[in-house]
């Protein structure tokens, strides 16, 4: 073990292999906040229409299907907010990984690793 990991614990190649992983994480909880706000943008009559191919609330009323929406907007929300969250973090961890990254060239540089 070098002294590299000894003193960062994490060699370049686990920083690159990590910013890999973030990066794949930002994309993924992109993906997810685009399809929750899809979701909220959806009318009542598109969400009808589109249970309805899926074979649900067939039976149910007008008025039963917008309490159903409004109740899934309302978990969409939620959900949109606490992958917000997710998303800034992991947007954070990336930003620190990169600079940990930068000090530990420069130091290398430097001649002190």
């Amino acid at each position: 073990m070098g002294y590299n990991s000894v003193m960062f614990g994490k060699t370049q190649h686990d920083r690159a292999t990590e910013q890999a992983e973030f990066q794949f994480r930002q994309r993924a909880l992109k993906s997810l906040m685009t399809m929750r706000n899809k979701q909220l943008r959806e009318s009542l009559d598109q969400r009808i229409k589109r249970a309805r191919r899926g074979g649900a609330w067939t039976d149910l009323t007008r008025a039963e299907c917008a309490i159903l929406h409004k109740q899934e907007k309302v978990r969409a929300q939620e959900q949109l907010a606490v992958l917000q969250l997710a998303w800034a973090r992991t947007r954070w961890q990336l930003t620190e990984s990169r600079r940990a990254m930068a000090r530990a060239q420069t130091l290398k540089a430097a001649g002190r690793l």
